[in-house]
């Protein structure tokens, strides 16, 4: 059981985006992830969020963006150096009146 987790807001709907639909769509499967080879990078120009996932390696977090998702989607941080990555860990997202619903 998780006893401690951030909410953040991401604002590149883009990059977010694009991310579900290749690990969640692409290949066919239909809204089931499929191994973990998909992330979101947090590079240092994203002041605010790269500031918030520094030093948090192998925590969870979830994130919301209101354009998009439809309460909020779980990812797991992995920051290594000067590098942070985000790997969605929901397992389930259904796609529901142009929005995105992980469970």
């Amino acid at each position: 059981m998780v006893k401690h987790e951030i909410k953040v807001e991401i604002s590149n709907t883009e990059a977010l985006q694009s991310l579900i639909e290749k690990a969640y769509f692409e290949e066919g499967q239909m809204g089931r992830i499929m191994g973990k080879n998909h992330f979101l990078p947090i590079d240092e120009s994203d002041d605010i969020n790269y500031t918030i996932f520094k030093d948090l390696d192998g925590a969870t977090a979830k994130v919301w963006n209101k354009d998009i998702i439809d309460g909020t989607m779980r990812f797991m941080v992995n920051h290594q150096g000067d590098e942070i990555k985000l790997t969605p860990v929901s397992i389930y997202c259904i796609k529901e009146e142009g929005k995105y619903i992980f469970y």
